[in-house]
């Protein structure tokens, strides 16, 4: 039940991650001198990573164990979300976007390797169902979740928040997640 809840986790991080940054488009482009016209270039270059990594990662990430390849991911899409943060301009900012995507990919197929490795298969529906619950939980709270934690703060927040949250989830993951080769 915990590796379901961890695998869960990860994958609401990793939407939330995706979801929050397109209505904080103004707020960064504003401060960061950003032309509106290019605020699709930055979530397109998330989606565009991530596709392309979990294509490229596919060939490999079979030969890991499961737990250290999972904390390598989200560690770097932790450290992604919170360059966000950090942006000073769009280069840096696709950069950032980019290097989440990167990680991202990798860390929602690893995800779901997990859970078809250790539920067994007449529970795997239940356990796939949880996981993806927690897709559309992201979706559904990312948006106003962002927005408010840019109201709290500034735009920064949102990324540096989500980053703190994948930093507790990798920590979980690597004390709880048992070793699956």
């Amino acid at each position: 039940k915990r590796v379901i809840i961890l695998v869960a986790m990860v994958q609401l991080v990793n939407v939330l991650d995706f979801v929050m940054v397109m209505p904080l488009g103004q707020d960064f482009a504003r401060a960061l001198s950003i032309d509106e016209a290019h605020l699709g270039w930055i979530g397109g270059s998330y989606t565009l990573a991530a596709a392309v990594a979990g294509i490229v990662s596919a060939k490999f990430l079979d030969r890991f164990d499961r737990r250290p390849a999972l904390a390598v991911a989200i560690l770097g899409l932790v450290a992604a979300t919170a360059s966000a943060g950090f942006a000073t301009g769009l280069p840096s900012m696709i950069a950032a976007r980019v290097a989440a995507g990167a990680f991202g990919g990798p860390a929602t197929s690893l995800a779901l390797a997990i859970v078809a490795d250790v539920v067994p298969g007449e529970r795997r529906g239940k356990a796939m169902g949880v996981v993806m619950a927690a897709f559309a939980v992201a979706s559904v709270i990312g948006v106003p979740a962002g927005l408010a934690a840019a109201q709290i703060g500034s735009w920064r927040t949102p990324f540096f928040a989500l980053a703190a949250l994948g930093l507790a989830i990798v920590v979980y993951a690597i004390i709880r997640l048992p070793s699956l080769r």
